[in-house]
């Protein structure tokens, strides 16, 4: 018997989070708070605002971009399948925002403006820098940024 059940919601913003580059940047910055010397529950405590950050990035673009992934058929996006609801994806984009914020504060504030920034500077690709010459500036910031 084959099983015909959708995805539970979590498994779909999963999928719509990008998460092959998520994993990537929260483990870079982790092994950077660690190589610097920063204690284990420093440690934690970046990767958890990174990897809050990054989901944002990744859900946002997935909502930004669903009517474009709909129309050239992006079969591995779940919006652009119909299988969540862009606001839904939209709501998770704006809440983990919300996250990476609230622990990068925890960060002090040095490396909260600089998280803030790197976050800020996603986003603003997924909103359309990236149809742009300027598509490479937020690539220049967030990564010139992520050693703070």
């Amino acid at each position: 018997m084959s099983d015909t059940r959708r995805p539970s919601t979590v498994r779909l913003l999963f999928a719509s989070s990008h998460p092959g580059p998520t994993v990537t940047v929260t483990v870079l910055a982790a092994v950077i708070a660690a190589a610097v010397g920063h204690p284990w529950w420093l440690v934690v405590l970046v990767a958890l605002a990174v990897v809050a950050g990054q989901l944002s990035i990744g859900l946002a673009n997935d909502w930004i971009d669903a009517d474009r992934d709909r129309a050239v058929g992006r079969s591995d996006k779940p919006v652009a399948r119909g299988l969540i609801a862009v606001r839904t994806v939209r709501t998770a984009a704006f809440a983990t925002a919300g996250v990476a914020v609230l622990l990068s504060i925890a960060l002090g504030p040095v490396a909260a403006v600089a998280h803030v920034v790197l976050v800020a500077a996603g986003w603003a690709y997924d909103a359309g820098l990236k149809r742009t010459v300027w598509s490479v500036v937020p690539f220049v910031v967030a990564f010139g940024l992520l050693p703070v």
